[in-house]
């Protein structure tokens, strides 16, 4: 975990490099005449983080949408990676997840002359609030997003980097929400303009199977992020101690997805980390576990639960009223208030009806079938915003907000 001292040399860091003026604030961020009349001509540009693994939830949906765009729109596609780092690895890892955009342009914006640098396009669109700074100040393009797969300033304690991580819901760019949740946030708490998706599951990955789980040992698959307090992992692995405590052998409770050693959390023996997986081995590891526990502290829910439903795996999570559009408790998960205890409980109910519960599984299956199963639909709305987006808001700017009344 960093240290405080870690902590702060970071939020120093990021105070000097993710910084903008009063002027910047007051500048226009749309421009509709600097879009190419000739829709089979537009390109766009996407600003993200540098990332290990495009298919991690959130970079997969960033270029899903991407492929969408090129395949269906006609439109040209290019990535500025906001960070230095190897330029070949990331074109891989996007070809790798969507062949269809081999071909498109990858640009590492690591140095001043990479920012002077940066090609036009008809469409912008940053993707992690760090990277709404650079393209605040990008007056080649068109229109310009912000694709808002959280509320990002929860990632942070009040203080400095939280401030930092909020003010761009107020820079002027239009928003694509991924959750009716954060649409509401952006339009509602900062006076934005957005058009929202909602998250969907690859049914080709994610299914039940034929193969029956194992009728002896109940398996657990915990959503165990050290490094990530959004999804609560002290009350987590305090939770998870108390259940194998309770159940020792009867119970078997794994991880994936990052690289960390249970024991250096007092977890050695509790819980078994399988690491980095393809996408193909966690939906064949999903389908193995009775039971997925995930937390999630902020306004989105994780793609998590979407994928344990569609492999008719059972939801244990948290009560969160951000998330309960989607998350609805007795009908297809189990929802716990926050405390270790009470997880605990929930968990242990889980185990012990876990056959009485066939009724949760079984709606929720249905509902991704019926819901969350459509990428095209959801894409299809989120692409005709982006061609015609309207008239901002008028208070969609910091400048305009601050000075309105």
């Amino acid at each position: 975990m960093p240290t405080e001292t870690g902590a702060f040399d970071q939020a120093v860091a990021l105070a000097q490099i993710c910084d903008c003026t009063l002027e910047d604030l007051k500048v226009p961020q749309q421009n509709f005449d600097r879009v190419n009349p000739d829709a089979d001509a537009r390109v766009c540009n996407w600003y993200l983080p540098y990332f290990d693994n495009a298919f991690y939830g959130g970079i997969m949906t960033i270029l899903r949408f991407a492929n969408y765009l090129s395949s269906e729109e006609n439109v040209k596609q290019r990535f500025l990676i906001c960070s230095d780092g190897d330029r070949e690895f990331i074109a891989k890892q996007i070809a790798k997840a969507f062949p269809g955009l081999a071909d498109s342009e990858v640009i590492m914006l690591d140095s001043l002359e990479a920012l002077n640098n940066i090609p036009p396009s008809d469409y912008s669109i940053a993707t992690l609030w760090t990277t709404a700074y650079i393209l605040l100040k990008v007056n080649n393009t068109g229109l310009k997003f912000y694709f808002i797969q959280d509320y990002e300033p929860l990632f942070y304690a009040a203080g400095s980097t939280y401030a930092q991580a909020e003010l761009p819901y107020w820079f002027g760019f239009y928003g694509i929400a991924n959750t009716v949740s954060l649409k509401n946030i952006y339009e509602q708490k900062y006076g934005g303009k957005a058009q929202y998706l909602t998250p969907c599951v690859d049914r080709t990955v994610f299914h039940p199977g034929s193969v029956p789980r194992d009728q002896k040992k109940k398996k657990i698959f915990l959503y165990a992020r050290p490094n990530a307090p959004r999804n609560g992992f002290e009350i987590t692995m305090t939770t998870v101690k108390l259940l194998k405590n309770m159940y020792q052998d009867k119970i078997e409770i794994v991880c994936a997805g990052g690289k960390w050693n249970p024991s250096d959390y007092g977890l050695g023996g509790v819980v078994e980390n399988l690491g980095l997986l393809s996408y193909q081995e966690t939906g064949d590891l999903y389908r193995s576990c009775h039971i997925g526990f995930v937390m999630m502290m902020t306004r989105h829910p994780s793609y998590l639960p979407f994928e344990f439903m569609a492999s008719g795996t059972l939801v244990v999570t948290n009560y969160n009223p951000a998330n309960l559009w989607f998350l609805k408790d007795g009908e297809n998960c189990l929802l716990s208030p926050a405390s270790a205890s009470s997880l605990c409980e929930t968990l242990s109910f889980a185990i012990d009806n876990y056959d009485d519960l066939q009724g949760i599984r079984d709606h929720a299956l249905r509902s991704i079938d019926e819901n969350h199963s459509s990428w095209e639909t959801e894409l299809k709305k989120i692409a005709e915003f982006l061609k015609a987006p309207g008239e901002p808001n008028e208070n969609l700017n910091f400048y305009s907000m601050k000075h309105s009344a």
